[in-house]
């Protein structure tokens, strides 16, 4: 949110780079069933959701690249690359990998912006390079999900809009099923 923040009103696109180092995780885990998704359907989505929210632009075109395992250890969607462009002009990448270490942060983000860098690592602090913002720490990983439910239940209760917007919620699924069918297909 504070990033979102700090980008409103910007006059030209962004350049997003996001890593999720997201660990091996056995084949007979729930993620990797038709309920759990799979690592892009099940879990990548949330990064596309989040492309979505700080562009606020349709996408208009998708790349994906995965790497292919020589054994049976990991599954086609467990280690790839996507580059998504908006209509905007925004650039965003996704380096979804199972290959990593633990003990190096999961996911790290980094937006580039009117001669500002944010640099989210693992949802416990924002730097922010080219401002004099003072750095967001945390002590854990504050991913939103508490104030998104909130907000879901206020538009219940209370109506108004939707915490997010339908065309988003659609748009991350498109997302999503596309570069599924990518990683498919080889």
């Amino acid at each position: 949110m504070r990033i979102k923040e700090l980008i409103q009103g910007r006059s030209n696109p962004l350049i997003i780079n996001y890593l999720m180092n997201a660990g091996y995780i056995p084949l007979d885990h729930w993620v990797h069933t038709e309920e759990g998704g799979g690592r892009n359907l099940g879990e990548a989505c949330h990064i596309y959701d989040l492309f979505t929210f700080l562009t606020e632009s349709k996408v208009k075109d998708i790349h994906a690249s995965s790497i292919k395992p020589a054994t049976s250890y990991y599954t086609d969607n467990d280690n790839f690359v996507t580059i998504i462009k908006f209509e905007d002009g925004s650039v965003a990448t996704l380096t979804y990998t199972a290959l990593g270490d633990r003990a190096y942060p999961k996911e790290r983000m980094e937006v580039f912006c009117a001669g500002k860098v944010f640099l989210l690592d693992d949802y416990k602090s924002l730097t922010i390079g080219g401002d004099k913002t003072p750095r967001v720490k945390s002590k854990t990983s504050e991913k939103g999900q508490k104030e998104e439910l909130d907000a879901f239940a206020n538009a219940i209760l209370e109506g108004g809009d939707w915490p997010i917007p339908l065309w988003q919620q659609i748009q991350t699924s498109e997302i999503g099923f596309c570069i599924e069918e990518i990683i498919k297909k080889g």
